[in-house]
């Protein structure tokens, strides 16, 4: 019962500092921008996927997350707000799914609640992810209910939901398709081997079906961005230990005791899916840029085992050691991870973007901040292409997508379309011409140097730094410009 307490008030700190930040009106995290721009592009009716460009290169997602962000933000406006509370409702689902798969399991409400509960008290060691404009809390409810519905199913009706739900989480973030190969395999050696054909026949008809529709209607694009883009990046070395030493361990290493209380009582459907879970968040990390973010499928892999040695229908020494194990671990993340100040952004950052945003619109033609492209479609400008979707093309293999996106860079360059280019670091100016200097000079002094760190830290992520600015040959007065900010 204390672990289930400890649980109710992590579920309780992530909720309220979820909502006291929903509807800050800039990026609490610099990645949310491209999500910002690719809902917009569907509200105005925009293909999601197409050729890399100055102006725009997506995600190397699927769309599900930004579809049904767009479907809200129809109906609210566009801003981050209804991209978040897509993100919050499914973290709360993820909350509900977990505890609700201990209950079942074992019989045990207080020991379901409690998973649910040490996977909240992550929030902030997984650098509150959970609720921001991003694609992960989605694709983390939907392999969660997929798994759900796959682990008590009947009927082929059944088989068929859990496919939806799997092909679902595909179409959020593909690495979902780990989850359904694994849930697949255990169903082929279980009694169960009909509803697992039919489960993957559906997972398999609906992801063939949408590729081939999406890869027709956008040229090929999607297939590239999808599919090939981030298996063209080298692999990220240190991450092969990271994972452990850097995340699992230090965040939830008490409460893998409570784990292994759970091998002999764990199904094998729901530990091959555990196993793959936890795959899918060591794949995501060895890719070179990723971040944390990948941990919450292993995060909640691990509270899902942790609850199941600890629940019971009645009380086991078993039990109250995997209880003290989760009370201990909520315990140990409360006192070292929360941290509700340094996420919730104050009146001072609320004004700071405020003033950013009236002097990007306060220029004559359009501003490219390539580090946050949100800021320019919420100032009223025509978005640009994000530093990292960008850098993905950049980095990758594909000679064709690089130089696709290289010439649209220099025939912008060329023409100077861009009334200035707000640089955060150098890596903004990556794929740029080596002739910037003919056309573009850069302003001798540096933006932000002398004013709070709020506003700087709205361009390009932290730590804050000063931003260089670049005007076009011949236009405008670096002196003025600046002045007008500062």
């Amino acid at each position: 019962m204390l672990a289930a307490a400890a649980g109710l008030t992590a579920i309780a700190v992530f909720a309220a500092t979820a909502v006291s930040r929903m509807g800050y009106p800039y990026a609490l995290e610099w990645l949310e921008a491209n999500s910002l721009v690719e809902v917009e592009r569907l509200l105005t009716g925009q293909s999601l996927y197409s050729a890399p460009t100055v102006d725009y290169v997506p995600d190397p997602y699927p769309p599900l997350y930004f579809a049904a962000s767009a479907a809200l933000a129809g109906m609210l406006g566009v801003s981050y707000l209804p991209l978040r509370l897509v993100s919050l409702i499914a973290s709360l689902g993820c909350f509900f799914l977990l505890a609700r798969l201990v209950q079942r399991e074992t019989g045990d409400l207080a020991a379901g609640v409690a998973t649910a509960g040490l996977y909240a008290a992550t929030y902030f060691a997984a650098a509150s992810w959970f609720d921001i404009a991003r694609v992960d809390s989605l694709f983390l409810l939907l392999s969660l209910a997929g798994l759900y519905v796959a682990r008590w199913m009947r009927r082929p009706g059944g088989a068929v939901a859990a496919g939806l739900l799997l092909a679902a989480a595909f179409l959020t973030k593909q690495s979902a398709l780990a989850e359904a190969g694994a849930i697949t395999a255990a169903l082929l050696f279980d009694t169960r081997r009909r509803l697992g054909a039919v489960l993957a026949a559906t997972f398999t008809g609906v992801v063939g079906l949408t590729t081939l529709l999406w890869g027709l209607t956008s040229h090929g694009w999607y297939v590239f961005y999808v599919f090939e883009l981030l298996t063209q990046h080298p692999v990220e070395h240190a991450a092969y230990t990271g994972f452990w030493t850097r995340h699992l361990l230090p965040t939830l290493g008490i409460s893998l005791g409570a784990v292994l209380l759970a091998v002999r009582r764990t199904p094998p459907l729901i530990a091959l899916s555990c196993l793959a879970l936890t795959v899918e968040g060591y794949a995501g990390l060895l890719h070179t840029g990723g971040t944390v973010n990948n941990m919450l499928p292993a995060y909640a892999a691990v509270a899902l085992l942790a609850g199941i040695g600890m629940g019971g229908s009645t009380p086991s020494a078993r039990g109250a050691l995997a209880g003290m194990l989760v009370l201990a671990q909520i315990a140990v993340l409360a006192v070292n991870t929360f941290t509700v100040d340094r996420v919730v952004p104050g009146v001072a950052d609320h004004r700071a973007g405020d003033r950013l945003r009236a002097w990007l619109g306060g220029f004559d033609g359009p501003v490219a901040v390539f580090s946050d492209p949100g800021l320019g479609v919420l100032a009223g400008l025509p978005p640009v292409a994000h530093r990292a979707a960008a850098a993905d093309v950049l980095r990758g293999t594909n000679r064709a997508a690089r130089a696709q996106l290289e010439r649209s860079i220099a025939r912008a360059v060329t023409e100077r379309r861009f009334a200035a280019i707000v640089v955060a670091q150098p890596a903004d100016l990556r794929g740029f011409p080596p002739d910037l200097t003919r056309h573009y000079r850069r302003c001798p002094r540096r933006l932000l140097e002398n004013v709070p760190g709020e506003v700087s830290r709205l361009i390009g992520g932290r730590p804050p730094r000063p931003l260089t600015l670049w005007l076009p040959v011949g236009r405008g007065s670096c002196t003025d410009i600046t002045r007008r900010l500062e």
